[in-house]
């Protein structure tokens, strides 16, 4: 074969870029559980992304050294609030509220409204007994995403703990609708039949 023919193709596919992460495909899988999926979808991917959905798929395995590990690279390859609010639960979940505080600060800093952001500052202000700072974190997310589940049933959750029975009847039923049985919200009609 030509020579010359042989470096044109060595160049070719030298310059041939390998296809970018399918992200939407990861955080789909992540949705239905598939949390294997997602880590052999993104083995080779290193980006604050790519590390991020690693960390999530770690988390939902029960692994939260590998979701450490994985967040702790996001962070050194730049990754912002979405990655720092994910620290902060994974701290949340560890039961280290400072830290998670800590972290929330940084997402809230890198970008206030952004929905993990709102998300997590919520979950954080219910573990620190502060249901009415926790409703204004969900209600800043139901503006930016309003049929978005976590935000609901995170809101009615702020509102049983406020007592706000008349606000939380409605919102239930609207929640039982999407996910009939649910553990949680079966709960929260207990508490509200209760009226306690």
């Amino acid at each position: 074969m030509n020579t010359r023919i042989i470096a044109l193709v060595v160049l070719a596919l030298a310059s041939c870029k390998a296809p970018a992460p399918d992200y939407q495909a990861a955080n789909l899988a992540l949705v239905q559980r598939d949390s294997h999926a997602v880590l052999r979808m993104l083995a080779d991917d290193s980006s604050p992304e790519g590390e991020r959905l690693k960390a999530t798929a770690s988390l939902q395995l029960g692994d939260l050294d590998t979701a450490a590990n994985h967040l702790d690279r996001a962070v050194t390859a730049g990754g912002g609030a979405a990655v720092f609010a994910d620290y902060a639960r994974l701290e949340l979940i560890r039961g280290r509220l400072p830290a998670a505080a800590k972290w929330q600060s940084r997402a809230e800093q890198a970008d206030g409204g952004a929905m993990m952001t709102l998300l997590t500052g919520g979950e954080i202000a219910m573990a620190q007994q502060q249901p009415a700072r926790a409703l204004d974190y969900f209600d800043r997310a139901a503006q930016r995403n309003p049929d978005n589940f976590a935000v609901l049933a995170n809101r009615a959750k702020a509102i049983a703990a406020l007592r706000k029975w008349d606000e939380l009847a409605p919102l239930l039923t609207r929640l039982e609708q999407q996910a009939p049985g649910d553990a949680e919200l079966a709960d929260l009609r207990k508490r509200l039949a209760a009226r306690n």
